[in-house]
């Protein structure tokens, strides 16, 4: 009952019926200008003397016209080919309703705000960190050339750096993560920067919150950031406000309000802990208790995160600060959080923590994509991938089908409980293809696998929120880190095969229904915007 009151009176709720509204007057209007132009038109064609005829009857030229234009901008705008199917469909289709949808869904980039402070952050990012990888003698000496193109790039995109004399720790579920993290907070003393799609009332998440309004109340710097979607049905509507009200500087990301805006699609999917400069938290988990199996839903819950400990930490920092900046139209104190001492291990290995985001974030490039697409191209020998959701763009799929086709052994796992039906049938109509390329697909039968996870010839890593699916790769806000031959990855690979112990093969592509494949062709023509 009380997610369901929540549902009525949230403010997601209002928007959706005012945006409804919204959609309905502006469709309403413009069939309503075209029908009396329409009319009037037919009546100029007998009078033709009447300028005011003359005028409104060429409303049916001026429409077609906006028709025309609205679908030359479609194709001409510089992005994957892909995402303008679902438009260019829906313009022949119903062009009204398509400009306006367009509005919501489309993949239309940072705001303009947004966008002046991403500059910003650039800007001194460029100052911070100033040493670039290809600089390092050690680099250019420790790592593959075949690899070293994947740091360069992250390096080139979002200005910051790899490190070494690093600490990761990999914690394979839910039920280790949890308690290592609580211990972590217990020990901050500067500041905590928490940044979640949703966090959800239960038992992790009422001693999280006791032990961050305890640390406020001594003075450390508490920021918490959640993403008003992910959470709306979890967290009472004021509650970033109560918790300001106790010291903690919470706000909620995009927060809906009722008017037409085309931002509602770009999420904050990131997950991400600071504490201090000794430790970092970031993978595929939210602060719930499901992630922790403590509440059962789709059967096991099976997650990853990643600690880090040593200079790595000064990237998420950045990527914290970036999204906070963005929610509170401000500007921080790069140098403040990012200057600081950091513990340096005998660890071995590089790793990368960047964050990606909504089309435009960084030069209109896919972070995320082009990350994994450099990982599956660089596999000499096999290829560990675990993901939720499957629906990868043309690009993904190919590479994944080609190191198959070159004799890599490549390993897909995809959830035997999947939490989204509909994204599950259009992931299984792609596992003939799969199968045919040489790919071995397993289905994780204990339940949901959330991970969103790749190894490469157990040397060449990544973890992080991103998942095999448009809405990862184009509208959200993501992150994750990168990792080369650092002494986690063995972990991570042994994780992969238990995981492999606990899961079915599927030996040939699984047949859809009738009703399900005829609903899986109408909805794959808009899987860009799944």
């Amino acid at each position: 009952m009380k997610k369901l009151y929540r549902k009525i009176f949230s403010t997601l709720f209002l928007t959706v019926l005012v945006s409804i509204l919204e959609i309905a007057l502006i469709i309403s209007f413009l069939l309503l200008i075209r029908f009396v132009g329409g009319l009037i038109f037919d009546e100029w064609e007998v009078n033709t003397e009447d300028n005011l005829g003359l005028i409104l009857g060429l409303s049916r030229f001026v429409f077609g016209f906006v028709e025309f234009v609205f679908f030359m901008v479609v194709v001409n705008k510089r992005e994957n080919p892909e995402y303008k199917i679902p438009w260019i469909t829906l313009i022949f289709i119903t062009p009204y309703l398509a400009f306006v949808i367009y509005l919501f869904f489309a993949n239309h980039g940072l705001r303009k705000y947004e966008k002046v402070i991403q500059a910003g952050t650039e800007n001194i990012l460029r100052d911070e960190f100033s040493i670039t990888d290809f600089e390092r003698e050690e680099f250019k000496s420790d790592v593959p050339l075949r690899y070293r193109g994947i740091f360069k790039y992250l390096r080139h995109m979002t200005k910051m750096e790899s490190t070494t004399s690093n600490r990761v720790t990999y914690y394979k579920n839910g039920e280790l993560f949890f308690p290592a993290l609580v211990e972590e907070l217990k020990k901050a003393k500067e500041f905590i920067f928490m940044e979640f799609f949703i966090i959800g009332e239960g038992k992790w998440w009422t001693e999280i919150e006791e032990i961050l309004l305890h640390k406020a109340s001594e003075g450390v710097e508490v920021r918490l950031l959640y993403d008003a979607l992910g959470s709306f049905t979890l967290l009472p509507n004021n509650y970033a406000r109560k918790l300001r009200k106790k010291g903690i500087k919470c706000y909620k990301f995009h927060k809906f309000k009722p008017m037409l805006k085309g931002t509602y699609n770009n999420r904050d999917h990131r997950k991400i802990v600071v504490i201090d400069h000794k430790a970092a938290f970031t993978g595929g988990m939210n602060l719930a208790d499901e992630y922790a199996n403590t509440i059962q839903r789709f059967g096991y819950w099976k997650d990853t995160m990643v600690k880090i400990e040593g200079k790595g930490i000064a990237n998420l920092i950045a990527i914290f600060l970036q999204n906070y900046d963005i929610t509170c139209k401000s500007l921080s104190d790069y140098k403040k959080y990012l200057s600081g001492e950091y513990e340096e291990y005998d660890d071995e290995g590089y790793i990368y923590a960047f964050g990606d985001g909504p089309g435009g974030y960084s030069k209109n490039e896919p972070i995320g994509e082009e990350n994994y697409i450099e990982i599956i191209n660089n596999a000499d020998r096999t290829l560990w991938i675990s993901t939720p959701y499957f629906i990868p763009t043309y690009r993904l799929m190919e590479a994944l089908k080609n190191s198959a086709k070159k004799g890599i052994d490549v390993k897909l796992f995809v959830p035997g409980v999947p939490d989204k039906k509909l994204v599950y049938w259009i992931a299984k109509s792609d596992f003939n293809q799969l199968i045919e390329a040489g790919i071995k697909l397993y289905i994780y039968t204990p339940g949901f696998n959330h991970e969103k996870q790749i190894v490469a010839d157990s040397k060449l890593a990544f973890c992080g929120t991103i998942n095999f699916d448009f809405r990862s790769l184009t509208h959200h806000f993501e992150c994750g880190v990168t990792m080369y031959n650092v002494p986690c990855i063995k972990d991570m690979v042994e994780d992969f095969e238990e995981m492999e112990k606990a899961s079915l093969r599927v030996q040939s592509g699984k047949k859809l229904n009738f009703i399900q494949s005829a609903i899986v062709a109408v909805i794959k023509v808009f899987r860009t915007l799944l």
